[in-house]
C-alpha cells in the first residue's frame, strides 16, 4: 500500500518531525553521521547488544531501496558508500521525499500518504502537527508504537517527537503544548 506524493504535498511539520526523531543532523552531514555512528557503537558495546542505530535518513532510504536489511558489515559498508554517493547526486529535499514515500509506517502502509490514509483517513497534506509527530514516531518500530494496539506507547513516542521538534526550534512552545494535549484518534 503506497501512494507517491511530491515533496510539495508533504507539509513541513511532517518533514521536520521525521528529521527531528530520525536524524536531527540530516541537513549537516553528507549521508553518514559519524557522531551518531560512534554514539551507537559505544552504547551497543557497553550493553553487549544492539540498542541504537546510527543510520541517517539517507542510509535508511538506501537500505529500503537498494541494499536490504541483512545484518552484515559488508551491507552496512555498501549502504554508507551508496548514501554518500546519493548525497552527491540528489538534494536533501529530494532524498527526504524519496524516503517519506518508501518508509514503512506499519499496518501495510508504505510512504507518508498511505500512512496518513491508514491511520487518519486523510491526505498527508491535511495532517495536524500531532498526527505528523505520531506518524514520524512509528518509523523506528511500527508494531511497538501502533496507536490502535498500544495507544499509551504511541502517545509517549509522539510526545518524544514533539519534544525533539521543540528542542530543535522546529515548533513554538504554544504549538508544542497544544499538540501534546491532543488525544490520539
Amino acid at each position: 500500500n503506497r501512494v507517491i506524493v511530491p515533496l510539495s504535498k508533504i507539509p513541513e511539520n511532517i518533514r521536520n518531525a521525521v528529521v527531528a526523531i530520525e536524524d536531527k543532523r540530516y541537513y549537516d552531514h553528507m549521508g553518514i553521521d559519524v557522531k551518531a555512528l560512534l554514539r551507537a557503537a559505544y552504547v551497543d558495546a557497553t550493553t553487549g547488544r544492539i540498542v541504537e542505530g546510527g543510520s541517517t535518513i539517507t542510509q535508511q532510504y538506501v537500505k529500503n531501496a537498494y541494499t536490504g536489511d541483512e545484518q552484515t558489515l559488508s551491507r552496512k559498508f555498501r549502504e554508507a558508500v551508496l548514501a554518500y554517493q546519493l548525497e552527491q547526486t540528489l538534494s536533501k529535499d529530494e532524498i527526504l521525499a524519496k524516503y517519506l514515500n518508501t518508509v514503512y509506517f506499519g499496518n501495510g502502509a508504505y510512504g507518508i500518504q498511505a500512512a496518513a490514509e491508514t491511520y487518519f483517513g486523510r491526505a498527508a497534506s491535511d495532517l495536524t502537527l500531532a498526527q505528523a509527530a505520531l506518524l514520524a514516531g512509528l518509523i523506528a518500530a511500527p508494531a511497538n508504537y501502533d496507536p490502535v494496539v498500544r495507544p499509551n506507547l504511541a502517545t509517549t513516542r509522539r510526545n518524544q517527537v514533539l519534544t525533539q521538534m521543540r528542542e530543535l526550534g522546529m515548533i513554538e512552545p504554544g504549538a508544542f503544548a497544544s499538540a501534546v494535549q491532543r488525544p490520539i484518534n
